[in-house]
């Protein structure tokens, strides 16, 4: 099963700086300050009770030929897909 992972953080680079202090993350890091991306994929989350002009947080699985196989959006900054649902949908795209 051939799989890259990278995070999108819908930030200023000031920001992403800050956040990265002091964490342990074992994937890059891509940002997205203007929130193109955010946009593109409908993510985008201008007004919330946990945030402002940001990203729901995100999982998507797309395959090889740019098609989105797997999407999961968060109702809430904390909210994620647990790591076995990931796996259980990364094995079904092999």
């Amino acid at each position: 099963m051939g799989a890259s992972a990278f995070g999108i953080l819908a930030q200023r680079p000031e920001k992403v700086q800050t956040f990265m202090t002091g964490q342990r993350l074992a994937l890059p890091i891509l940002i997205d300050a203007d929130r193109a991306i955010t946009k593109l994929y409908g993510v985008y989350h201008p007004f919330g009770l946990d945030a402002l002009n940001t990203a729901r947080p995100s999982t998507f699985l797309i395959d090889r030929d740019g098609t989105v196989r797997f999407m999961y959006v968060g109702e809430g900054q904390a909210d994620r897909p647990d790591p076995e649902t990931i796996v259980a949908e990364l094995r079904k795209l092999n």
